[in-house]
């Protein structure tokens, strides 16, 4: 029996030599490591603001209740002037108020067998925290979470974005653009507790701040974005159309003051919208903009000089070119023309004719200095560059096509950046989206100025624009887009969509994009309608939601009435036209010349 106890103790002895000697700092870390725990302090994300400081997107403080069920059971209250202990009900029923919730519900959860940590409730705000931390519950515990607001809801969804509720981490728009600004850094707590979850006093602990994200400022008008967005939804709406976008772009700095997209969805709620409707198709979705495209080709024409706002054209009843017999949207005789009255009448055969007189390198080589075929400074997520194939890939039919606008394609911001070209006189200021970011201090720090490019000439711009003014004429396609007392220059888009689910041609494409008061113009409005099941023409459908914002924005600013245009050009030629006359184009004279 000696020598058996002997025995015995030797092994303890051992244990106790090797867990105290040889492994003693391996056995201390594990027990640390039982004792420790890590509590994250999530960063409050930076706020979105609209060029005028109103809030589009902040983060609130909120907590997670949590309750130990071993622990609620010794809950003591004062009842009648004595101390005694209520548990687990007593418990339910001091909490229930302040959580808004049922006494059984709150019992339920205290009373769970076999836990040791369960959630009562998430987002509860500070105010409501601090009163059940008074009551001093045990096993009441609370996790500190944060909560986004999108105080202009559905109006902004689609641009601001949104977050995960679940952790935070941004899902589109601005919110994922900017994420490396506004997410900040967590912080973190590394101490020990006890075996009831208190902390240890005087034990080790790490305490790591957290550093809340920046704040940044957007060039959006939420007042006009709210506008443009309700504008468009009736429209979309009343149309039958798939979806719609609005885009309004400062002409002289490129900033884009709206971009309205509908349908859109609720940013709280990202879980219950359709997945297509996540995305901004101002800046994702890239179309053929039909005869919103003759903008360039008559901008190039001009440029070249191979034709004047006055130039006679002889626009025939069918246009061969390329194995394709062109026509007009409306059939006609032979009709006499100027290039003013072309792009007023949207006549697809005389953009050709007027068009086919620039090379081909030339005028895609206008198409790129608008900004066709890149995407825009502005880097948003999943934005698209538009398709424009290199020149020396253009197919035969394609020169044609391309000159009223089938066969490349391009973005709202993009289209809207075009016209705002040639209300800026010439000179395309590239789209931005955001005005700065708030630095440390509070102070906003601009972000930098996008450099202007000269696309054409001053001269171009001021008769191109005055032709425009015709669309919205007596003879115009764009009745709908005029307003009364103000010169507005602008053009319609009817459009056969491309549609990538079926690899062809399904619906249409109408818009208008134009400006006023033309003389000078601050804003360009882009309206675009995607397959609407209730007409099809530019000026019908997406007219009128440009004269709704248009109108908004010059009421807003009190902006004069127009005066007279010094400028006069005719649709319909004034004099006899014939081949022989150096200023008409025709089909005989193309093909004489070798186009």
């Amino acid at each position: 029996m000696l020598a058996t106890v002997l025995v015995i103790f030797t092994v303890f002895a051992g244990q106790l030599l090797r867990i105290q000697a040889f492994d003693a700092s391996a056995t201390q870390a594990a027990a640390l490591n039982k004792r420790q725990f890590t509590s994250p302090t999530p960063a409050l994300r930076g706020q979105i603001l609209d060029t005028n400081g109103q809030v589009l997107a902040e983060s609130v403080e909120r907590f997670t209740v949590t309750v130990d069920p071993t622990a609620v059971r010794e809950y003591k209250a004062r009842v009648d002037g004595t101390v005694t202990k209520v548990g687990a009900a007593g418990a339910a029923a001091a909490l229930a108020p302040l959580l808004d919730m049922s006494v059984a519900d709150l019992n339920g959860l205290f009373t769970r067998p076999g836990k040791r940590y369960v959630i009562v409730k998430k987002l509860v705000n500070p105010t409501v925290w601090a009163q059940i931390r008074a009551l001093g519950v045990p096993g009441i515990d609370s996790e500190r979470t944060a909560q986004r607001l999108y105080p202009s809801g559905m109006a902004l969804g689609q641009l601001v974005g949104f977050v995960l509720p679940s952790d935070q981490q941004p899902g589109g728009g601005v919110e994922q653009m900017l994420n490396g600004v506004l997410a900040g850094t967590p912080g973190k707590l590394v101490a020990e507790q006890a075996r009831d979850g208190y902390v240890i006093p005087g034990s080790q602990r790490v305490d790591t701040p957290v550093v809340n994200g920046r704040s940044v400022k957007l060039t959006i008008d939420a007042d006009l974005q709210w506008y443009a967005q309700n504008a468009l939804a009736k429209q979309v709406t009343a149309v039958g159309a798939e979806s719609g976008t609005a885009v309004v772009i400062e002409a002289a700095t490129g900033k884009v003051r709206a971009a309205a997209s509908y349908p859109s969805f609720d940013p709280t709620d990202p879980g219950g919208a359709n997945k297509a409707n996540l995305g901004n198709v101002a800046f994702n979705d890239a179309f053929e903009p039909g005869s919103t495209g003759k903008l360039m080709t008559l901008a190039a024409a001009l440029e070249e000089k191979v034709i004047t706002p006055d130039t006679g054209v002889i626009v025939p009843s069918r246009l061969p070119r390329a194995g394709i017999r062109f026509k007009d949207n409306e059939a006609h005789g032979v009709e006499n023309m100027t290039a003013t009255g072309v792009i007023a009448k949207s006549s697809n055969m005389g953009t050709i004719l007027i068009g086919e007189r620039v090379k081909t390198a030339v005028m895609a080589s206008f198409y790129r200095k608008f900004g066709v075929g890149q995407k825009t400074p502005i880097g948003f997520p999943g934005e698209s560059a538009g398709v424009l194939v290199k020149a020396d890939k253009i197919n035969p039919q394609q020169r044609y096509t391309m000159l009223f606008g089938q066969g490349y394609a391009v973005t709202a911001v993009q289209a809207a950046s075009i016209f705002a070209t040639i209300a800026n006189k010439g000179v395309r200021v590239p789209p931005s989206l955001v005005e700065g970011t708030v630095n440390d201090s509070g102070t906003l720090v601009p972000t930098p100025a996008t450099t202007p490019e000269r696309v054409v000439s001053q001269d171009t711009a001021t008769k191109l624009s005055r032709m425009m003014e015709e669309v919205t004429g007596p003879d115009g396609t764009a009745r709908d887009a005029r307003i009364k007392g103000y010169r507005v220059a602008g053009k319609t888009g009817t459009a056969d969509r491309y549609d990538d689910k079926t690899k062809g041609y399904n619906g249409f494409t109408a818009s208008f994009i134009g400006y006023a008061p033309a003389e000078n113009a601050k804003y360009v409005v882009a309206v675009i309608i995607q397959k609407p099941t209730s007409g099809m023409f530019g000026g019908a459908l997406a007219g009128p939601v440009f004269n709704q914002i248009m109108t908004y924005l010059l009421e807003r600013d009190n902006v004069p009435l127009s005066t007279p245009s010094p400028l006069s050009y005719h649709v319909w030629s004034t004099k006899p036209l014939s081949d022989r006359d150096p200023t008409v184009l025709s089909d005989a004279r193309a093909k004489r010349d070798g186009l």
